[in-house]
């Protein structure tokens, strides 16, 4: 089959949520034409641009960056070619949700060469220094979340929080001059706000809809708009809900979910979980469960547990 004859298949994400996994299992239905993106539509590619280009951004995700946009470029111009009605079938959407505490582990593990220099930094200058690289992680992490719990307190809580980036952007409400924070605490500020806005900030603006476009069903979530399907799925049922979430959209898999990106397995990986049970950490994650979208994906009901998928 040409693959301009396939049902294009977007998993579109804002990282760390076995979209790898997922990716490689769609893959197994040759009637699809499966891509995995953080970042879709005019908009997000403008302001990814700022970003990859600024002195700031160091070269480990600048090449990161450079290299998602210009995949990017491409899906965008696919997907808008669908939406405008050429072909036969629906742009089909796969969306997934996180614990927001775990997926900031996740998220740091997934990068730790780009933030483990400034996390010792950082431990150094609160008084936690110490040559093991190991402990030095550690103690910069937990002062890094401890930090990024005083901001959200700052703010009035996470819900201010999150409707402040909205109204004003990241830039704006937290200038590294204005609160004396180093520049690796902003960084992983915003970090732990992504699960939370990603959906306002990306989702949307991409596709028209936000989170109250879509009907709970049982364990999922869809929505409908002429020409495309969508569905949203928790990172920790995936397994269990992937095969129904994905026929509710007109999708036919035959095989269980595949494994693959294995955290565990990862340098610092123990260091990492280590940072994310001390007091610091789940101070945070109380404060992130209280948010709307720890609400709308039944988070704050109900703790979520680990996936098989990592």
């Amino acid at each position: 089959m040409a693959e301009r004859e396939k049902k294009l298949t977007i998993v579109y994400q804002f990282g760390k949520v076995a979209s790898t996994s997922l990716v490689n299992t769609l893959k197994s239905n040759p009637a699809l034409d499966v891509h995995q993106s953080h970042f879709l539509g005019e908009s997000a590619l403008q302001r990814i641009v700022p970003i990859a280009v600024d002195r700031a951004t160091n070269g480990y995700f600048h090449e990161h960056l450079v290299g998602q946009l210009m995949a990017n470029v491409g899906l965008t111009y696919r997907m808008n070619q669908v939406l405008g009605g050429q072909g036969k079938a629906n742009l089909k959407v796969i969306s997934l949700s996180r614990e927001p505490l775990d997926w900031l582990r996740s998220g740091i593990l997934q990068d730790i060469d780009g933030y483990r220099v400034d996390l010792a930094e950082l431990a150094m200058r609160a008084g936690r220094d110490d040559q093991d690289p190991d402990a030095a992680l550690i103690g910069g992490l937990e002062e890094a979340l401890s930090r990024i719990g005083a901001l959200i307190d700052d703010k009035g809580g996470i819900e201010n929080t999150v409707a402040e980036f909205h109204a004003i952007g990241g830039k704006a409400m937290l200038a590294p001059q204005g609160y004396g924070a180093e520049m690796i605490v902003r960084r992983l500020f915003f970090l732990a706000l992504r699960p939370l806005t990603w959906f306002e900030e990306h989702f949307r603006p991409c596709f028209g809809i936000g989170l109250d476009a879509f009907e709970h069903r049982d364990g999922y979530w869809v929505a409908a708009r002429p020409r495309a399907d969508f569905v949203i799925m928790r990172y920790e049922d995936l397994a269990e809900v992937l095969l129904p979430a994905t026929r509710a959209i007109g999708l036919h898999l035959s095989a269980d979910l595949m494994r693959d990106n294995i955290s565990r397995t990862k340098p610092f990986a123990k260091a990492v979980a280590a940072a994310f049970s001390t007091p610091a950490a789940l101070a945070l994650r109380q404060r992130l469960l209280s948010s709307a979208y720890a609400r709308f994906f039944r988070y704050d009901a109900k703790q979520a547990t680990p996936h098989a998928a990592e």
